[in-house]
């Protein structure tokens, strides 16, 4: 049953993709892109089994919580970073995840990577810009696509509805995997354990095992909804 809803959720997606063509981080701009919704990175050389077809590596949304007045392009650029290439990966759990794997591939020195402690810190941060610069040149090497999804910000609205759902459909996280990740994916140096064993750049929700009854409903009901992005 699971495969069949992945088969499903990616059908889907193909139909997002034809009103939200694939695009990078670098080019970005708020006329681009729905006020809300939720957004699917993919990466390169990280296919779906049995296909030539690319696999989602990471869910993401904003506005989950009340009152909240950050925007899709805010939370993308948060990801995207500067344009001089750096960042800031304590605003970002998403250049977070990917420093960290960075950092562990090729053994480099980033003792207050991730520590929030040092977010006003200047000489920490003057000293990560190196690795802030390879996570954005990472980062901008992932296409992502978009489903629209308005409404109000909220910890249980349809955004962060599908996003926990997506996460739990796809995550492999201590069960039998579909669509496994490369042998080559830098997530596999990450240090958590989750990011590994689910073969997505997310922690949160993946060691959820079932999706709600609704789940596709919802998704297509935004998806009929959602305008050309072409």
């Amino acid at each position: 049953m699971r495969r069949q809803n992945i088969d499903k959720f990616y059908e889907l997606l193909d139909e997002v993709i034809k009103k939200f063509p694939k695009r990078t981080l670098d080019t970005i701009s708020r006329n681009n892109l729905p006020e809300k919704g939720v957004y699917f990175f993919f990466e390169p050389n990280e296919v779906r089994e049995n296909s030539n077809s690319d696999r989602v590596v990471r869910i993401g949304t904003h506005a989950a919580i009340a009152k909240s007045n950050a925007t899709l392009y805010d939370r993308l650029y948060n990801h995207k970073g500067s344009k001089d290439l750096t960042g800031n990966h304590r605003g970002s759990v998403f250049r977070k995840l990917i420093g960290y794997s960075l950092l562990y591939k090729d053994n480099l020195n980033f003792p207050h990577w991730g520590d929030k402690s040092k977010k006003s810190d200047r000489l920490v941060k003057s000293s990560e810009k190196s690795l802030e610069i390879s996570v954005s040149k990472y980062l901008y090497t992932l296409p992502f696509t978009v489903l629209e999804v308005p409404g109000p910000s909220a910890k249980d609205n349809d955004r962060a509805f599908i996003e926990e759902n997506t996460i739990a459909l796809l995550s492999n996280y201590d069960r039998q995997p579909i669509d496994k990740h490369s042998a080559n994916w830098l997530g596999l140096h990450s240090n958590e354990q989750k990011i590994i064993g689910s073969g997505l750049w997310n922690s949160d929700y993946v060691d959820r095992k079932q999706i709600d009854s609704n789940y596709f409903d919802i998704f297509e009901k935004h998806l009929t909804k959602m305008k050309n992005w072409c």
